[in-house]
């Protein structure tokens, strides 16, 4: 599999990959930074963590089960994988080691083990996943829509308290209809820009098609203008030189006739073609 570039997802976006909130600020070379939004829950106290004052605050030996402020769609023709960010490690937080599933739609569920014995303080909008993307070589048949968006199926099993305020989070229209989720990115400030640079290239590609075309039909009219010339030419000069060869060309009024008689209905075949080849041509182009 091929990890997608920077570019690869601004190609991608919109079509095969849709982010929602989307910050450029956030897309790295190979990846993008998801940012931690304010429903987590603590996996020993079976509750959701209070993010009143902006922050997540993860106890020592707990785990903590973070939603991510952006929703996703991936299609068939994209995977991808969920990695750490050293700045979080390195405060003692376990590693992250996860993937996504093509078709997934959803925010992304995230468990975060601190590992030492003092808490640890999460900022909510900030980014705190780094997710990168792949193509799959062959499309895939077993999709990811059996996962409720969010992975709120996994709170429940684990019989997590959720908050009329994080219920109302996870249903909102767009988690579960890729096509709502596409109208909401294409409001983001960003996305537009990447729309507007993608229709410029697109517009310059067109022209440059357009001017090679052009460039061809040219070689190939002036292609034809030379064989019609070297045809001319051999019809000019053949008949006199077997004139001249068999002594047909004992006068000027002879010469005249060879002109008269073989070569102008020749030539007059020749522009006749030429006129309905350009006939043909402009009617075609209409």
């Amino acid at each position: 599999m091929t990890v997608l570039s920077d570019q690869d997802i601004k190609k991608e976006l919109g079509i095969n990959i849709y982010i929602y909130p989307f910050k450029e600020a956030n897309l790295k070379g190979a990846s993008y930074n998801l940012t931690a939004s304010k429903f987590a829950w603590s996996l020993k106290e079976k509750s959701q963590i209070d993010t009143a004052d902006g922050k997540i605050i993860i106890p020592p030996r707990d785990t903590a089960l973070i939603e991510t402020e952006e929703v996703i769609w991936v299609s068939e023709k994209i995977s991808g994988t969920y990695h750490s960010r050293v700045s979080i490690v390195s405060q003692g937080i376990g590693h992250i080691n996860t993937t996504l599933d093509p078709d997934y739609l959803g925010s992304s569920l995230i468990a975060l083990h601190n590992n030492t014995d003092v808490s640890i303080e999460l900022i909510v909008g900030k980014p705190f996943v780094t997710l990168t993307f792949q193509y799959v070589q062959i499309q895939a048949s077993n999709t990811d829509r059996n996962n409720s968006p969010g992975r709120k199926d996994i709170l429940s099993k684990l019989k997590m308290q959720i908050y009329p305020d994080a219920d109302d989070w996870f249903n909102r229209s767009y988690m579960g209809d890729k096509n709502l989720l596409l109208d909401e990115l294409r409001k983001c400030d960003d996305y537009k820009k990447i729309q507007d640079k993608r229709k410029e290239e697109e517009e310059e590609q067109k022209q440059q098609e357009e001017q090679q075309k052009q460039k061809k039909e040219n070689q190939f009219s002036q292609l034809k203008f030379n064989v019609l010339l070297a045809v001319a030419v051999v019809l000019l000069i053949t008949p006199i030189f077997f004139d001249w060869v068999s002594g047909n060309l004992k006068s000027l009024s002879n010469f005249f006739d060879t002109i008269f008689n073989k070569i102008f209905p020749s030539l007059g075949l020749i522009v006749m073609l030429i006129i309905i080849d350009d006939l043909k041509e402009k009617f075609l182009q209409k």
